[in-house]
C-alpha cells in the first residue's frame, strides 16, 4: 500500500524555512546587540556575539553530522548540538521580546537602562526553564466515555500515546518516562496515533545502534501485555526517511502498526487510518477517500461493536460520522511552543482536548507525549491519555 505523496517533506527540510530562520535570529540577535547589551559593557557584547553566531550554526549544521549511530550512548554530537542550539534560540527570542516589552513599559516606569537586558536574560530563561519543565514531565489525562456497545458495568481501559518523536531531539529517559506512565494506567489497550519516531532510526541492516535502547524502552510497554495487545498508525513523520526504516523500528518494540485495516478485538473494532488516507481516492471508489472505503465497508455486526478510529491527523470525514464512536489523534501537539487555534498543516478545525461530533461520534486530539524541534513546551503539556469506556 503506497504511503503519502513522495512530495510529502518536513518543512525544516525546505530552504525558505532556513531562509526565514536566519532573518528572525539575525534580526533579534541584532536588535539585542546594539540595542540592549551594549549598556552592560564591551566584553558582554563580544560574549553575547560569540554565543549568539555559535548557537545560530549549531541547528542548522547539526544535520550534516550525519544520524546518530555512533554506539547505544543517549548522546552524539549531533543530538547535543541540536538541542543546545535550539534551546539557545528560543532564549534569544524570549530576551528580544521581554527587551521590547520592558523598553515599552520603561516609556510608563522608569527602568535603568543597564537593568533592561539582565531584567530581559533573566525572564527569557526562567521561560526556558518552564518550557523544558514542561516537555519533560509527562502527564496522565483522564476522561470517561460511557456506551451502550458495552455489557452494563463492563469497563474498558484504553491509553493513546501520541506523537513521541524519537530522534536526535528526544532522550531514553523520557520514553521510559512515557512507558512507566502508560504501565501505571493498567491498561487493557494500549493505542499509538502516530509520529513514533522522527528521522534516520534505521538502515538496510536494522535500527541504527543509537536508537536501539529507545525500541528497549517503548518495548516496555508490549512487555506489560495489555490483554488486547499494543496498536499504531503511522503519522506524517513515518514517512520523512525511510517508511520500512520507520515500520522495522516500531514494530522491534512489539506494536503491530495498521496502515487503514481493522482489527477485531473483542469488545472494540479497532481501526487504523494511514496517514494522507482522508485525502487519498480509494482504489474500488474515488469518490470516497481509502479511511472512507475502509469504514462504510464495515458490516452490521462489526458496526455492533464499540469502533475506536485512530487517525495520526484530526481530520473528521463526514460519511464516517455516527460509524465510529471514537476516534483518537495527535498531529497537533496542541500548540507545543505557540498555542493554535485550530490544527497544523490546513487541517480543519480542532487543537486538543475531547469534543463531541454529530450523530454520537466522538474525538480526542492529544498534545502528544513527545516534542518536535526544541525540547519545550509552553501551555501544552506532554500527555499521556487514559480513557475509560464504560458499558451502561
Amino acid at each position: 500500500m503506497s504511503g503519502p505523496s513522495p512530495r510529502a517533506r518536513r518543512f525544516s527540510g525546505r530552504a525558505h524555512f532556513w531562509a526565514a530562520f536566519a532573518f528572525v535570529m539575525l534580526s533579534a540577535h541584532s536588535y539585542l546587540y546594539v540595542t540592549e547589551a551594549g549598556a552592560t559593557g564591551g566584553w558582554f557584547r563580544a560574549l553575547w556575539l560569540s554565543a549568539g553566531l555559535l548557537a545560530l550554526c549549531a541547528s542548522p549544521s547539526a544535520p550534516f553530522i550525519g544520524p546518530p549511530k555512533n554506539g547505544t550512548s543517549r548522546f552524539s554530537l549531533r543530538s547535543v548540538l541540536q538541542r543546545s542550539g535550539a534551546v539557545w534560540n528560543f532564549a534569544v527570542l524570549f530576551t528580544a521580546a521581554y527587551a521590547i516589552l520592558l523598553r515599552a513599559a520603561s516609556l510608563v516606569h522608569a527602568i535603568p537602562p543597564r537593568a533592561l537586558f539582565p531584567a530581559a536574560f533573566i525572564l527569557a530563561s526562567l521561560t526556558c526553564l518552564y518550557g523544558l519543565f514542561e516537555a519533560r514531565n509527562v502527564r496522565s489525562v483522564f476522561f470517561s466515555l460511557d456506551t451502550e456497545k458495552l455489557r452494563t458495568n463492563e469497563r474498558l481501559r484504553v491509553v493513546q500515546i501520541s506523537d513521541l518523536h524519537i530522534g536526535p531531539f528526544m532522550n531514553v529517559g523520557h520514553v521510559a518516562r512515557v512507558a512507566r506512565a502508560t504501565l501505571d494506567a493498567a491498561p487493557d489497550l494500549v493505542v499509538i496515533t502516530g509520529d513514533t519516531v522522527d528521522g534516520v532510526v534505521g538502515d538496510e541492516s536494522g535500527t541504527l545502534p543509537f536508537y536501539r535502547p529507545f525500541a528497549k524502552a517503548l518495548g516496555r510497554i508490549s512487555e506489560g501485555r495489555p490483554r488486547l495487545g499494543v496498536w499504531a498508525v503511522p503519522g506524517n513523520h513515518e514517512y520523512y526517511e525511510s517508511f520500512e526504516n520507520s515500520a522495522r523500528f516500531i514494530e522491534s518494540a512489539g506494536v503491530r502498526l495498521l496502515r487503514c485495516e481493522k482489527a477485531d478485538l473483542g469488545p472494540v473494532l479497532l481501526i487504523g487510518a494511514d496517514d494522507m488516507d482522508h485525502a487519498t481516492p480509494s482504489g474500488e471508489d474515488p469518490s470516497l477517500s481509502r479511511s472512507e472505503a475502509l469504514i462504510s465497508s464495515l458490516s452490521a455486526h462489526e458496526r455492533e461493536k464499540f469502533v475506536l478510529l485512530l487517525r495520526h491527523r484530526p481530520a473528521v470525514e463526514g460519511s464516517a460520522l455516527g460509524t465510529f464512536d471514537l476516534q483518537l489523534s495527535g498531529h497537533t501537539h496542541g500548540g507545543q511552543l505557540v498555542p493554535l487555534p485550530s490544527s497544523r498543516h490546513r487541517i480543519p478545525g480542532r487543537p486538543k482536548g475531547l469534543l463531541a461530533l454529530q450523530r454520537g461520534s466522538y474525538i480526542y486530539v492529544s498534545n502528544g507525549a513527545g516534542f518536535v524541534g526544541p525540547p519545550m513546551r509552553f501551555f501544552a503539556p506532554a500527555e499521556v491519555v487514559v480513557i475509560d469506556l464504560a458499558g451502561r
